[in-house]
């Protein structure tokens, strides 16, 4: 098949991208053909087909929506690309022209691309099946979020109580401008044109069903990790606790440093803890370092910058545990699935795809969302119970094999755009 693949980012920044770069390459080793849309920035990673990516919404290294100029050319093209955009039709349909595509995986796409990249699709009759990265489809703010706290108002697709709260970026100004956007694209029935929503886990499905979408338009394919860096090494000399991802608020890293914080107090020296990853919001990062300091951790964590999915495959096989304190229902993170197919144990909050995932004391820990003591003790347990450690490393790569491989992933995807390119 020659599958086109399109997401706003053509470069890591979150699991979005991840799961771009993992699915273009098992795709490849498959003997399909792809093509990438996405939009021109600096970061990007090489492409045959970066001469058709489209334009940036400001300068080529301004990715983030807060980084751009203040310019009213900006901001014309923001509200462009908020609602339609002609120019990036324009230029997917070059690159559809030039590529002939038997179908197309869309990924993240709104605010950024807009949906007239499905119209383009449409109008070149190519099948359309949108993988669902995050919530962005029933919640403004992407991650049923308020004030720290899960806030499903919104999901059965009313618009009016993010606007009343201000929940993107803060603004009730901008909150209007996305919720007139929202209302715009319902109204001309955009998201009618996807063949096919591909959910990650079960827990989203029922979250999209809630949200008004048929059930006959969702198809679960869990995520898979690289099962060819990511292996069981066994325990070895693990000796710190692990996260490794984006520093945001809606990932609950403040409740990770209490637990720290509580474990130093009940243990004097509690295992080290690495935090791996970079923030969106450079004052978010500093607002961490200043709360460990705070609590006299400086000699128990350390906050180190992103890596390579190599390094971060090494990081992983050398933890006593995985840590995945979020605050929001998560999308089955590729840290997740990462840190089971090398066999360490996970330790997450309780709600969401985790808590779908995840049997307690079987193939992971749950702690309640939020709560720092809970977290506390799911580490010391781990760490008391040579007899569950063992079980929970063992139980990993048995689930991971099962549920989460690529080869499943493949033979689901391929199945769901055959389906698809044979309705057309």
């Amino acid at each position: 098949m020659r599958l086109l693949l399109i997401n706003h980012r053509y470069f890591v920044a979150s699991g979005a991208e991840r799961y771009l770069f993992n699915v273009e390459r098992v795709l490849r080793r498959a003997g399909h053909e792809t093509a990438v849309f996405s939009i021109d920035y600096d970061e990007n990673e090489p492409s045959d087909w970066s001469g058709y990516f489209t334009s940036p919404i400001g300068r080529r290294d301004e990715v983030y929506f807060d980084e751009h100029r203040r310019h009213p050319a900006t901001y014309a093209k923001t509200i462009a690309r908020l609602f339609y955009s002609r120019e990036v039709e324009r230029d997917l349909a070059r690159l559809i022209e030039a590529f002939r595509p038997d179908a197309a995986y869309v990924m993240l796409f709104l605010r950024k691309l807009s949906p007239s990249i499905l119209v383009a699709l449409r109008k070149a009759g190519v099948p359309i099946v949108v993988r669902v990265s995050d919530y962005g489809f029933l919640c403004a703010e992407h991650h049923f979020l308020r004030d720290g706290k899960m806030c499903t108002q919104c999901l059965g697709g009313r618009l009016l109580p993010g606007v009343v709260h201000g929940c993107v970026h803060g603004s009730r100004a901008i909150s209007a401008l996305d919720a007139a956007a929202t209302w715009f694209h319902r109204r001309r029935g955009y998201f009618d044109l996807v063949d096919r929503f591909v959910t990650t886990n079960p827990f989203l499905t029922k979250m999209m069903v809630q949200g008004g979408f048929a059930p006959d338009r969702l198809t679960c394919i869990p995520t898979f990790a690289d099962e060819t860096i990511f292996v069981p090494r066994g325990a070895g000399s693990a000796d710190y606790l692990l996260y490794a991802g984006r520093l945001d608020p809606s990932k609950g890293l403040e409740t990770l440093i209490d637990a720290m914080a509580i474990l130093k107090r009940r243990m004097g020296t509690p295992p080290r803890l690495r935090i791996v990853g970079g923030p969106q919001y450079e004052e978010y990062e500093r607002a961490l370092v200043r709360r460990s300091q705070k609590a006299g951790l400086d000699d128990c964590i350390r906050f180190e910058k992103p890596v390579a999915v190599e390094a971060v495959a090494e990081l992983v096989s050398n933890a006593i545990a995985s840590v995945i304190p979020s605050l929001w229902f998560e999308n089955l993170p590729n840290f997740y699935l990462e840190s089971i197919s090398a066999g360490v144990p996970v330790i997450a909050s309780d709600l969401g795809s985790l808590a779908a995932a995840i049997r307690d004391g079987e193939d992971g820990l749950l702690f309640r969302p939020g709560d720092p003591a809970a977290l506390a003790g799911c580490i010391e347990r781990l760490l008391s119970d040579a007899a569950l450690d063992a079980r929970l490393r063992r139980a990993g790569p048995r689930k991971a094999q099962a549920d989460y491989s690529a080869r499943r992933h493949l033979q689901l995807l391929t199945d769901l755009f055959s389906e698809v390119i044979a309705a057309r």
